[in-house]
């Protein structure tokens, strides 16, 4: 499949497949390495916000996860 970039405004569009399944108001951020490639990286999305209330630290206890409650790296903790 090949697809063409078209102007619209001051921008270049580019067509997506619809096969692709990607939802309408998706958020990407554009990124073109040194040979032109050109890839879409998905927006991180906050998994918390919509239950900030939402405690991982039960819900491991209850999974049986363990945590020695230790920093080991560069964890960015609060």
């Amino acid at each position: 499949m090949k697809v063409k970039t078209r102007k619209q405004g001051n921008s270049l569009m580019v067509t997506i497949p619809s096969s692709f399944e990607i939802p309408e108001n998706a958020e990407y951020t554009p990124v073109m390495d040194e040979n032109g490639i050109i890839s879409f990286i998905p927006v991180h999305q906050n998994l918390f916000k919509k239950d900030p209330s939402y405690d991982v630290k039960a819900a491991m206890d209850e999974m049986g996860i363990g945590d020695h409650g230790q920093s080991i790296g560069k964890e960015n903790v609060w």
